[in-house]
């Protein structure tokens, strides 16, 4: 049975064209069709002498490939954990040895590991091993059920490929999404790129968009394929996706503005009716929806009146006391210094803290700050914008 590379499309969305291609080892079946032979490294009883030389030739003929394509990308080759265990420190690197003799620059060659498997010291050496020569590193699965954050700070790696089917579980929002956000966050911090593989659908390359992502590669672009493409092919393809994001944005962002005018307009309202600690709220009109509660706190941050929080009674939107928080210090808390420093800057607007998820409701939330007269300072805490009523994305919107 022959065994040969297909290479699958890696597109760089800034660029509009591909960057890239992930080589991956296929065969032919009995009636000639073009498979996978993925089950097989997951096949116990496969012998691993015989797969491992299977998949170095796949390597082999992969990077041969490359180095007589004229076009410009780099090539992506998964490299199992378990065959780095084999490699000792005073051994020749293969896939270094092989790009050595065709001739193929290793700044074109990305190593992908699956996370979690194999022996992270020697996984380390080698990998450093490969740094030195010249070539990339990429994370790939990252968060499938390992996500060792070690192996991030210590491999440093160039790219994280998210997983596929945590990434598709992120778009229904829930834990999911806060874990994808989170990694998107993680890969900005330590500098890598974030790639999303397994893209089918429109809204899945939206929300890969969403994420932060800077590459994309799945179906809904092309498969895997015996040879490459014009790097141009999907410009025109990008170039229309991009439109229609920057179009829905630009609808989400006008409803937002909107909503932080409404807030800040109650915002205001509430300030009138604050009398020293309470808040007189028979005299306030109903609280809009997305406002959850509002509190008080002296300038040292400890909190000087009841939490009023807005419940609804049969339909209706109506104020309620709370007297648990009262004493409660909350100088520790992001919002409450930025609005410390707004009130030394002179800035008279409120500010409005990052989004977090409500201990009391579960749902994502922000306080916005503002700094009174009489060394007391007014929270409020409301819904960011959309949590209540997400997009076809899963994403909510906050105030910024």
């Amino acid at each position: 049975m022959q065994y040969f590379p297909c290479f699958q499309p890696i597109i760089d969305i800034n660029k509009m064209s591909i960057v890239g291609y992930e080589a991956l080892a296929r065969t032919r079946s009995q009636d000639g069709q073009i498979v996978s032979i993925g089950a097989l490294f997951s096949d116990p009883s496969f012998n691993r002498a015989d797969l491992l030389g299977i998949d170095r030739s796949v390597r082999e003929q992969a990077i041969a490939y490359l180095s007589e394509s004229p076009h410009n990308v780099f090539l992506s080759l998964n490299l199992s954990p378990e065959w780095m265990d084999h490699v000792a420190d005073d051994m020749p690197v293969p896939t270094l040895e092989m790009a050595k003799k065709l001739g193929v620059d290793p700044s074109r060659i990305l190593i992908e590991f699956v996370e979690g498997a194999g022996d992270n010291k020697n996984m380390q050496r080698l990998l450093a091993r490969y740094r030195a020569a010249g070539m990339q590193v990429a994370i790939d699965d990252f968060g499938a059920g390992f996500s060792h954050l070690d192996r991030i700070i210590s491999l440093e790696p160039d790219i994280i490929k998210l997983d596929m089917s945590l990434f598709k579980r992120a778009m229904s929002g829930g834990v999911s999404q806060e874990v994808v956000q989170s990694i998107a966050y993680l890969a900005r911090r330590t500098g890598s790129k974030l790639l999303c593989e397994g893209v089918e659908t429109e809204q899945e390359f939206y929300f890969a968009l969403e994420c932060g992502a800077r590459y994309v590669q799945g179906y809904f672009f092309w498969p895997a394929l015996p040879e490459f493409i014009d790097s141009n092919a999907p410009k025109e393809i990008i170039r229309g996706l991009l439109k229609g994001y920057v179009e829905r944005n630009l609808n989400r962002e006008k409803q937002l503005m909107l909503y932080t005018e409404e807030m800040e307009f109650y915002f205001l309202s509430i300030q009138s009716a604050l009398k020293g600690h309470n808040l007189e709220f028979n005299n306030l009109a109903a609280p809009p929806d997305g406002i959850l509660r509002v509190f008080v706190c002296d300038y040292s941050g400890e909190q000087i009146s009841p939490n009023y929080e807005v419940a609804n009674d049969r339909g209706e939107r109506m104020w309620i006391v709370d007297n648990a928080n009262v004493g409660s210090n909350w100088s520790m808390r992001p919002y409450f210094y930025q609005a410390l420093a707004a009130k030394q800057l002179r800035q008279r607007n409120q500010v409005a803290s990052q989004p977090y998820r409500d201990v009391r409701s579960g749902r994502l939330c922000q306080t916005i700050g503002k700094m009174l007269s009489g060394d007391r300072v007014l929270f409020a805490d409301i819904l960011c914008f959309g949590e209540d009523d997400k997009d076809n994305y899963g994403n909510s919107f906050y105030l910024r």
